[in-house]
């Protein structure tokens, strides 16, 4: 009785996803694979740099000290190269340092 399956209350991800697509919520597989991918990729940068988020294609990140933002402005050009080849289409475009926020 409690393990029958109820076809009713099932989704399929492909029709959530497409759900998603007509709504314009195509940047939230975006977000989600450059959430997972973050930390692997920053290596040991990626315990002085807090991902913020993205604005037009720019990533924001909030460096804990002055050697971890000087660090990130010289490695982020290899860096915009290794977040993009996780994607099909390479949508990065730089990484800054968010310092006001």
């Amino acid at each position: 009785m409690f393990l029958k399956r109820k076809s009713s209350n099932w989704n399929k991800a492909g029709d959530i996803c497409s759900s998603w697509k007509t709504l314009g919520v195509s940047g939230l597989d975006r977000l989600a694979i450059l959430d997972a991918v973050w930390k692997k990729e920053m290596g040991r940068l990626g315990e002085h740099c807090v991902l913020l988020g993205v604005d037009r294609d720019v990533i924001l990140v909030k460096p804990t000290s002055a050697v971890a933002a000087s660090e990130l402005s010289l490695r982020s050009s290899v860096l915009v190269k290794g977040l993009n080849k996780y994607f099909k289409r390479p949508w990065i475009t730089a990484i800054r340092p968010a310092t006001k926020i």
